[in-house]
C-alpha cells in the first residue's frame, strides 16, 4: 500500500513532529467503536459516522450520515492532520456548539497515533 504510506509521510511529517505508529493508534481507536466504524463501505453508527477517509474530509459531510449537529454540519473545518489532533484534544472546545461528547485524548504521542491509524484509512 505504498500510496498510504506516501500520504502518512506527507501527513505527518514535519518539523517538531512526533514520532506516531498506526498500530499503536488502531488500538487506541477501539475505544470510538461503540459509536464509529472504520472499514471502507462500512455502517455508520447510531450516534457517530465511519471515519473511513475522514483525513481531507470537510467535517458534517461524511456520505450518508445524517445527524450531524448544525455546529459541525457549519463549521467548515477539514479534517487534517493538525485539526484532528485539536478536535481529539479539546472536542466541546474545538467545535463550539458540537453535539459529540466524548473524553479528550489528553496524550499528544496517542493522539499522534490515533491520527496515524486514521492516515491509513484511505480508499
Amino acid at each position: 500500500m505504498p500510496g498510504a504510506a506516501i500520504f502518512l509521510a506527507l501527513v505527518l511529517v514535519g518539523p517538531g513532529a512526533l514520532a506516531a505508529d498506526p498500530v499503536e493508534g488502531a488500538k487506541i481507536a477501539k475505544r470510538c467503536s461503540p459509536c464509529h466504524s472504520f472499514q471502507a463501505g462500512g455502517a455508520h453508527g447510531a450516534f457517530a459516522p465511519n471515519l473511513f477517509g475522514v483525513l481531507g474530509r470537510t467535517a458534517g459531510r461524511a456520505p450518508g450520515y445524517p445527524t450531524y449537529s448544525p455546529a459541525m454540519r457549519e463549521s467548515g473545518i477539514v479534517w487534517t492532520a493538525a485539526a484532528l489532533d485539536q478536535y481529539l484534544a479539546r472536542p466541546r472546545g474545538f467545535i463550539p456548539g458540537s453535539a459529540k461528547q466524548f473524553p479528550a485524548v489528553r496524550n499528544p504521542a496517542e493522539r499522534a497515533d490515533v491520527v496515524a491509524y486514521l492516515a491509513t484509512l484511505h480508499p
